[in-house]
C-alpha cells in the first residue's frame, strides 16, 4: 500500500492525519493496520460482485454476509449503517483491521454531500471509543454505486477536515484508491484541497464575499466556507425567538436541539422556562442562521458557547440528519471539555432499548408524550 499524500492537522486534543493511499483494502499491510474498515454496500445485499471490496474480502476468506448476520451495533434505521463484532485474533492479524463498518445508503444516494453526511454520522458515532478511532475506507460509492470521484472526494475531504479539526478523536483517516488510473485523479484532487488549506492559513488570506478567495494570489483553492454543504441540509423552519433572531450572541445558558415537527412543544418549553427566569439566554432559533455553506460551522460555534445542550428525543429526532449533526457537535464539545453538558429529554415515543447507544448512555428527563405537565416538571428540575 503506497502513501500518495497526507494532510496533517494540529490540534490541542492531539494531532491527526488524513491520508490518501493507493492499494488493496483486503490486504492492508501491518504498518497501515486500522481499527475500522468502512465500506459501502447495497441495503442488506452482500453479493460478492466482481471487483468489489466484498468480493476481495470473500476471496481471502472473510465473509461480509456472515458478519452482517451477527452485528455488534445495528443503526440501519437511523444512519443506514452497522458495525460488526470484532474479528477473531487470527483474522485481525491476517487482515490488519478489527471491525467492519458497513454503510448502506441504497436509494438515498442523490448528491455527494448527502452520502458524505451519512458516512460521517456513522463514523462519528463510534469514534469516541479508543479502540475504534483509526479508520480506513475506499472512496465510498465510486464503484458500483457510480458517484464520480471528482464529486465525492472533495466532499469527503471537506467533511473530514471539519470534524477532525474540531477535535473528533480520530487518530488517522486513510482514504484508499485501488485502481492506478483512479489514483492519479485522486492525488490531483487531494493536493488541490491540501493547497486550499495552506492558502487559507496564510496571513494574506482574506475571504471576499464568503468565497475564500484573495486578489493577491492566482491560486484557486477549494472554497472551505462551503464545508457544511457536505455535512447537513439547511434545517427545517423552527420557532423564532426575537432576542436571538439574526444574531449569534456570545454565550448561551441553553442550546436546544429538537425535531422541527415538535416546534409547538419546544416553544411552550421556552416560554415557560423564560417566564420562570427572564434572564436566560436560550438558543433554539436555527432560522436565525443564514442559509448556505456556513450552517454547521455556526451551529457548532453556538453549541460551543452554550453551558448546557438540551436534546429533545423522539422518533422524529432519530430520523433527522440535522438533529444527528447537532447531537454529535454537542458530544464532541463534551468530549473535548471533559465536562457533562448534554441533558436528554424524552419528548415522544422512545424506550431505552430503542435508543442508539451514543444517546442512551445519558440519564434523561421524561416528558412523554409531549405532556405540558411533564414539561413544567422538567423545567423545575433544570432550574434547581
Amino acid at each position: 500500500m503506497q502513501l500518495l499524500s497526507q494532510i496533517n492537522i494540529q490540534r490541542s486534543q492531539g494531532n491527526t492525519v488524513i491520508q490518501l493511499l493507493h492499494g488493496d483494502l483486503s490486504a492492508i499491510p501491518p504498518e497501515h493496520a486500522t481499527d475500522i474498515l468502512a465500506m459501502s454496500a447495497f441495503p442488506s445485499t452482500y453479493i460478492a460482485l466482481e471487483g468489489s471490496l466484498i468480493d476481495a474480502l470473500d476471496d481471502k476468506g472473510l465473509s461480509v454476509e456472515a458478519m452482517a448476520k451477527d452485528k455488534e451495533v445495528d443503526l440501519r434505521s437511523q444512519l443506514n449503517c452497522w458495525l460488526s463484532k470484532a474479528l477473531s485474533t487470527s483474522d485481525q492479524q491476517k487482515f490488519n483491521f478489527k471491525r467492519l463498518l458497513c454503510f448502506e445508503p441504497g436509494e438515498k444516494i442523490k448528491e455527494p454531500e448527502e452520502v458524505v453526511g451519512d458516512i460521517f454520522r456513522c463514523i462519528n458515532t463510534f469514534a469516541f471509543d479508543e479502540d475504534k478511532n483509526e479508520v480506513a475506507m475506499p472512496i465510498i460509492a465510486t464503484g458500483y454505486q457510480k458517484i464520480a470521484l471528482q464529486k465525492i472526494l472533495p466532499a469527503l475531504l471537506q467533511a473530514a477536515y471539519f470534524w477532525l479539526q474540531n477535535g473528533l478523536p480520530i487518530k488517522s483517516l486513510k482514504l484508499v484508491v485501488y485502481r492506478k488510473e483512479q489514483a492519479r485523479e485522486a492525488l490531483l484532487l487531494f493536493n488541490t484541497f491540501k493547497k486550499g488549506l495552506q492558502f487559507k492559513n496564510t496571513p494574506q488570506y482574506k475571504p471576499a464575499n464568503g468565497s475564500g478567495s484573495s486578489k493577491k494570489s492566482g491560486a484557486s483553492p477549494i472554497h472551505l466556507n462551503n464545508i457544511s454543504s457536505y455535512i447537513a441540509p439547511k434545517p427545517a423552519n423552527r420557532s423564532k425567538e426575537k432576542t436571538t433572531a439574526g444574531t449569534l450572541k456570545d454565550g448561551y445558558d441553553y442550546f436546544l436541539s429538537y425535531a422541527h415537527t415538535h416546534s409547538t412543544q419546544v416553544q411552550y418549553f421556552v416560554d415557560e422556562l423564560k417566564a420562570k427566569n427572564t434572564g436566560l439566554n436560550i438558543f433554539y432559533d436555527k432560522d436565525s442562521i443564514p442559509p448556505g455553506g456556513l450552517w454547521i460551522q455556526q451551529i457548532s460555534s453556538a453549541i460551543q458557547k452554550a453551558d448546557k445542550v438540551l436534546i429533545f428525543l423522539s422518533p422524529d429526532y432519530d430520523k433527522s440528519p440535522v438533529c444527528w449533526d447537532e447531537f454529535q457537535c454537542a458530544k464532541l464539545m463534551e468530549y473535548n471539555r471533559k465536562k457533562s453538558i448534554i441533558q436528554t429529554i424524552y419528548l415522544y415515543g422512545h424506550q431505552e432499548t430503542e435508543m442508539p447507544l451514543i444517546m442512551g448512555i445519558y440519564s434523561y428527563i421524561d416528558c412523554r408524550e409531549g405532556s405540558n405537565e411533564k414539561i413544567n416538571d422538567c423545567i423545575g428540575k433544570l432550574l434547581k
